[in-house]
């Protein structure tokens, strides 16, 4: 190994252990749920957003697959075949993790708020999705699109970000849950955060996004792409959380101030 190819992944080890303390991992919006119940409106807000963030989960997953099968790496080809196996219910259409969470949130909308059911396809017409959650999808589809590793880069920083991601909106249902019992909530709901985190999944799912970044990072430049694909999707992610607690205040105070009226 020449001493090039030494500092590179130095760099890289660097680089990984501190996308594990990122600072959107501590973003106000992930702290402003394990404190603050939901309402009605501000529950809706949160459904269409992460119904219509996490439609793009599978598209994005599929072309990781498509484009490691078209360079011929077998590693990334098969770690990531397995886990869109895992998102698409491993041939049982019932357990697409899609449908599951279609599932999950429009019961507990249903109970808690009695709020219509929403469809996941049907989100992105939802009165209730935010300019910056359009520019997420816009801006992650682009960087996938881009060069090998930058894909790897975005493919790695989403796989990280998730398992912080689903403790958070966890604890922020378990904090509103008033009307349903502890069975159908645990059962119904909770079961669809529980699969992901509990049993280790989403760990899984990182470490072998971690694994398919080191083995495709040969060169300062490939670690450029790397590093650049992480942090784009962060920043991009973290304006929508940003943008996500700014309107939850905003449709708090509204309402308490028409409690007050």
């Amino acid at each position: 190994m020449t001493a090039n190819n030494v500092n590179h992944q130095a760099e890289l080890d660097k680089f990984l252990t501190a996308l594990e303390h990122h600072k959107i991992f501590q973003n106000k919006y992930f702290l402003y749920l394990a404190k603050n119940k939901w309402t009605p409106e501000s529950y809706a807000l949160f459904r269409a957003n992460f119904f219509y963030r996490t439609e793009l989960t599978v598209k994005g997953i599929a072309h990781v697959c498509a484009r490691s099968a078209e360079v011929n790496d077998m590693d990334t080809l098969i770690l990531f075949s397995y886990i869109l196996g895992e998102e698409t219910g491993m041939g049982n259409k019932a357990h697409c993790h899609e449908i599951f969470m279609e599932n999950a949130l429009n019961l507990f909308g249903a109970m808690e708020f009695d709020l219509a059911p929403l469809k996941v396809v049907d989100a992105k017409n939802s009165r209730y999705i935010l300019p910056e959650t359009l520019a997420y999808r816009e801006r992650v589809t682009s960087l996938l699109s881009n060069s090998y590793q930058r894909m790897l880069g975005v493919a790695m920083a989403l796989e990280t970000h998730a398992d912080h991601m689903l403790t958070a909106f966890r604890e922020g249902f378990r904090l509103t849950r008033q009307n349903l019992d502890k069975e159908q909530y645990q059962n119904k709901v909770e079961i669809y955060f529980n699969a992901h985190v509990d049993n280790g999944v989403e760990e899984r799912h990182a470490e072998d996004a971690r694994q398919c970044v080191i083995n495709n990072c040969l060169s300062q430049s490939d670690l450029n792409e790397i590093m650049f694909g992480a942090n784009e999707m962060l920043k991009v992610q973290e304006r929508m959380w940003q943008a996500m607690y700014r309107k939850t205040v905003q449709l708090e105070t509204q309402n308490e101030g028409e409690v007050y009226a």
